[in-house]
């Protein structure tokens, strides 16, 4: 009986140690799983990261209607997604291409940007007479800003909303002289010859109020 007993606890003890070690095995099968699997996402996550192409990016703001020369752009790495079509890959030449919009200094050259037709687009640099109170202070050529029509009583007798006059447009030059003698100073920009009629127009209803874009 007592023999019986002791084969009982044995084989007891047996089943225990061998259901502890069917566990443990499952939990170092499971725990190498996780591993592994963390070791491949941060691989695929390494992969992606790095994978980087030389683009064109601009050296300076170039304005409306500007012909592209070599010294405008600089090829840098840039991570972008496989088969990227938007922008200008370092391999293209794009001397020569037309601006069609003002694009920021460090900015990637958009496609849609440029075109190789002159006929497209063309720009023309118009004189502003603009009150020192309705610029941002400071402003300098180079700069991109909106232009806004606010009407003024004083020249026109019906006053209307403000509103958007021109977007993104390039400040060619600033001269502060008439404003340091107490008048206005005046604004060359840089603008499609189809809004130049449009701009002048809107001076002699009201003021041009300009707006620094990204300031």
């Amino acid at each position: 009986m007592d023999k019986k007993i002791e084969i009982d606890t044995l084989l007891s003890k047996f089943l225990t140690m061998t259901s502890y070690k069917k566990r443990s095995r499952t939990r170092l099968v499971t725990a190498i799983a996780i591993i592994c699997a963390s070791f491949i996402s941060a691989f695929i996550l390494s992969v992606v990261a790095n994978h980087s192409v030389i683009m064109w990016v601009t050296v300076r703001a170039l304005p409306t209607g500007h012909t592209v020369v070599a010294a405008d752009v600089i090829g840098r790495a840039v991570a972008l997604p496989a088969g990227n079509a938007v922008y200008f890959s370092a391999d293209r030449d794009i001397t020569g291409e037309i601006v069609l919009r003002t694009i920021g200094a460090g900015e990637l050259l958009a496609v849609s940007a440029l075109s190789q037709d002159p006929s497209v687009l063309e720009a023309t640099a118009v004189p502003l007479s603009v009150h020192g109170s309705d610029i941002p202070n400071g402003l300098q050529a180079g700069e991109v800003v909106n232009l806004y029509h606010v009407g003024d009583s004083r020249l026109s007798q019906e006053v209307t909303h403000p509103s958007l006059l021109l977007s993104h447009a390039f400040i060619v030059g600033v001269d502060r002289k008439g404003q340091n003698l107490g008048g206005d100073l005046t604004l060359t920009i840089s603008m499609n010859v189809k809004s130049v009629l449009e701009v002048l127009d809107a001076t002699a209803s009201g003021r041009v109020v300009v707006v620094r874009v990204n300031g």
